[in-house]
C-alpha cells in the first residue's frame, strides 16, 4: 500500500492518502480557518473530531460535529471552516 502526505493551504490542511477501493481515501487534521476545495469527483466526508461548518457551492453553511457523515457531489466547490482542530476522513468515489 502507498501512502501519500498532502499539504494544503499553507499546511494548514495535511492528509495522509491511501488506496482504498478504486477511488482512495484521505484521512487528515485541518487547522482553524476557511478552506475551500474545487472538487471533480464526488466524496464522503466524515468529520473523526471537532467540528466543522461546510457549505456546498455557496449555499446555506450546515454544522458538521464529530461523527457526521455528509455527501460532496463532483464539480463542486466545498467550503469548510474550521474553529478548532478537526480530524477527517475522505473517500473518493
Amino acid at each position: 500500500m502507498a501512502i501519500t502526505h498532502n499539504r494544503f493551504f499553507n499546511d494548514t490542511v495535511q492528509s495522509l492518502r491511501f488506496n482504498h477501493g478504486e477511488a482512495g481515501a484521505t484521512v487528515g487534521v485541518m487547522l482553524p480557518g476557511t478552506h475551500i476545495f474545487q472538487l471533480k469527483s464526488p466524496e464522503t466526508m466524515t468529520v473523526v473530531a471537532g467540528e466543522m461548518f461546510v457549505s456546498i457551492n455557496n449555499a446555506a453553511e450546515f454544522t458538521a460535529p464529530a461523527g457526521t457523515t455528509f455527501e460532496a457531489p463532483a464539480n463542486s466547490a466545498l467550503q469548510m471552516r474550521c474553529t478548532v482542530d478537526t480530524a477527517y476522513l475522505c473517500q473518493f468515489h
